[in-house]
């Protein structure tokens, strides 16, 4: 598969969550990110490289984002 669909979870979710996803996007690979970040100082840290690691191969990204998850990816990924 060539494109890749990172699911980001809000507070008190988890990674796993992406599951529910593998059915919507049956043509790509679906990935929780699994992060720690509690701030959005620490996610701007965090999400980078894990994002990095995770999209490696990929020509095409999807990112799907609950609650503060989907704000931690806009100020931490603003600039990719």
């Amino acid at each position: 598969m060539n494109k890749v669909v990172i699911y980001i979870h809000g507070k008190g979710g988890n990674a796993e969550e992406a599951t529910h996803y593998k059915t919507l996007f049956p043509d790509c690979t679906v990935v929780g990110l699994d992060y720690t970040a509690q701030f959005p100082w620490e996610a701007k840290k965090e999400f980078p490289p894990l994002m990095e690691q995770i999209c490696k191969g990929y020509p095409s990204v999807q990112i799907i984002a609950n609650s503060i998850g989907a704000y931690f990816a806009m100020n931490a990924l603003s600039h990719q």
